[in-house]
């Protein structure tokens, strides 16, 4: 975990599900940059779900404390895949994507809904059209986040030994990137984060309608 100076200023954790290890970016929301990151890790496959789901919660709530994320925060995951192939595994991730969710709001985060991953592409990667192999999506991911981050990546990973960024840390680095666009063109256009994160985003709809969108507030 690479801790961020503790801020009045608010703030969005961004994360990326994942039973075995979920990545998570914190973003100031008003200049849209990211200031910390992490991964919550839990490999013992060993132990029950129960009990691995225990670890996972316990070092999740650390996170909200050693941050003092509070009631002028948000918490915004990556949704589940639209297409789901192993049942099984999207539980597992559901649970922890609950326990992210419940903890915010816990403590009194606001937790306006998810990301579709498919979205993300979408509307962040420009991948329209058929599905790509995950290899390729995974690098365009990475090249995007250089692009719009190149030198803060480099003091995110300041006395790190990693060369560079996980992509579980990526993807929530790109989570971060649309949910803070979308976040303070709300507040630009005074329309609510629940009608942004859900409803098919009607209330987006209609700003592009406007001549408005989200998308010519991404820098």
């Amino acid at each position: 975990m690479v801790k961020a100076n503790k801020s009045v200023n608010p703030k969005l954790l961004a994360v990326d599900p994942s039973l075995q290890s979920s990545g998570w970016v914190l973003f100031a929301i008003e200049d849209e940059a990211p200031l910390s990151w992490g991964v919550v890790a839990d490999n013992n496959s060993k132990l029950p779900l129960a009990k691995r789901l225990l670890t996972i919660q316990e070092r999740i709530n650390d996170i909200f404390i050693d941050y003092c994320l509070g009631a002028k925060d948000i918490l915004v995951c990556e949704g589940p895949a639209p297409i789901t192939l192993n049942p099984s595994s999207a539980t597992k991730v559901e649970h922890v994507r609950g326990i992210f969710e419940t903890l915010a709001r816990q403590h009194k985060l606001t937790v306006p809904g998810r990301l579709n991953p498919r979205t993300v592409q979408i509307e962040l990667l420009g991948l329209k059209g058929r599905q790509l192999e995950r290899k390729e999506v995974k690098q365009t991911a990475r090249n995007l986040a250089q692009h719009l981050y190149g030198s803060k990546l480099t003091e995110l990973l300041a006395g790190k030994d990693d060369k560079k960024l996980r992509q579980d840390v990526i993807d929530a680095l790109l989570i971060g990137t649309l949910a803070v666009a979308k976040i303070n063109l709300c507040q630009r256009m005074k329309i609510s984060l629940f009608d942004a994160f859900n409803e098919g985003e009607r209330a987006f709809k209609a700003g592009s309608r406007r001549g408005i969108s989200w998308r010519s507030y991404v820098k």
